[in-house]
């Protein structure tokens, strides 16, 4: 590849740059996707990290915010594309439930009749009727997703998106980027394969958008730390919760609002239920965050989340659990950064927490407006502007 100019280079292997790479080469781009995979062993990894080194995220379409559920409604059937075009299970249709004040719940069951999802709202009785294994809050109704909905699997959504960039000619490069630089009329990236030219550049570099010298270093955005648990579960105890949805609980109290992934069965024969909180959000070093990433998360948290799942689902069985780190990227405004940095570097950057369900639509987005298409009507662009 020495000397070759790429129409476009996407820095960033994850859901969203993935997904940028694959909808500019189906469009005829001549695309380089550059970006680290995931380490063998993150303890000892010294380069970046990203937020797909998982195997459990929330899907759901219904939300509180149109355009989120718009989005995760367009993102739907380019799932559904992706398995069939590479054979990879990204979406568990397991449904999702969530439970909040009935005023937020009223504002989704608008959006359930926007989109025609065929949502069933509860009241809080008839929460704890429907779902017999779960304790919820006495004071929460709740809205329940059946299609459509559940949790994808990040790391099988990166393996398609990629396959399928390749597939559309796409041009992948396992490397550590760590310069961005416009010279002579085009784009130069240094990376730990060598340099590759491009004339222009998008930055999906996630947490780690400040990391190396590239334009996204700019940008004022905070991470939020999150320490996961995930609980092993005996083959009877998963049998008897296998029919549970992924959950969302949102309290007034913010220390008991939490999410719950159902049992997975994962590839060396055990399966997995978890549990998160989202903690306070920081203005974090890329070397704090690569700290975060190599530790275990937060112990000191351990205790209070597993009381919150063992007070939600009474009576669960555990044959143990171990601790991991997680985080999620923010911007002023709630949605990613979807804007030019220079005249030739964008940004398709900060999840803000949603981004999983939807990574293939924010992709698009992105895609989309290098190739001049016009914004989607239905959601407002000034909020994936930079500030």
């Amino acid at each position: 590849m020495a000397g070759k100019t790429f129409e476009v280079a996407v820095v960033g292997r994850g859901m969203m740059g993935s997904a940028c790479a694959w909808f500019l080469a189906e469009a005829g781009v001549n695309v380089l996707l550059v970006g680290q995979s995931e380490p063998v062993d993150r303890k000892k990894h010294d380069g970046v990290f990203a937020s797909h080194h998982d195997d459990t995220r929330i899907a759901r379409i219904v939300d509180p915010n149109p355009v989120k559920a718009w989005l995760s409604h367009r993102a739907l059937p380019q799932i559904r594309h992706l398995e069939n075009l590479t054979g990879e299970k990204i979406l568990h249709d397991v449904g999702h439930l969530w439970l909040g004040p009935a005023e937020e719940v009223a504002v989704m069951a608008a959006s359930d009749q926007n989109l025609n999802l065929g949502c069933q709202q509860f009241s809080p009785e008839e929460v704890a009727q429907e779902f017999t294994a779960l304790s919820p809050p006495a004071d929460l109704p709740g809205i329940f997703q059946a299609t459509g909905a559940g949790h994808i699997d990040p790391r099988a959504y990166v393996r398609a998106e990629g396959a399928a960039a390749e597939q559309a000619g796409t041009t992948v490069v396992d490397a550590l980027v760590g310069a961005v630089k416009e010279q002579n009329g085009n784009v130069t990236l240094e990376t730990s394969a060598g340099e590759f030219a491009a004339q222009r550049v998008v930055l999906a570099t996630g947490p780690f958008f400040a990391y190396g010298d590239t334009p996204a270093n700019q940008l004022d955005l905070t991470v939020g730390t999150r320490t996961i648990i995930h609980f092993e579960l005996s083959t009877e105890e998963a049998q008897r919760l296998a029919g549970l949805p992924s959950i969302i609980v949102k309290t007034e109290d913010k220390d008991r609002s939490f999410y719950v992934l159902p049992p997975k069965p994962q590839p060396d024969g055990r399966t997995i239920m978890k549990v998160g909180i989202t903690r306070e959000r920081k203005h974090l070093s890329p070397s704090q965050i690569a700290d975060w990433f190599r530790s275990d998360g937060d112990l000191a948290m351990e205790p209070h989340q597993k009381q919150l799942l063992f007070d939600f689902i009474p009576n669960l069985k555990v044959l143990g659990s171990r601790t991991a780190p997680c985080v999620t990227t923010y911007t002023e405004t709630g949605h990613p950064i979807i804007d030019n940095l220079t005249d030739r570097v964008s940004a398709l950057i900060a999840g803000n927490g949603y981004a999983a369900k939807c990574a293939s639509a924010l992709g698009e987005l992105a895609a989309n407006r290098l190739l001049g298409k016009p914004w989607p009507t239905e959601i407002n662009q000034q909020l994936f502007q930079r500030p």
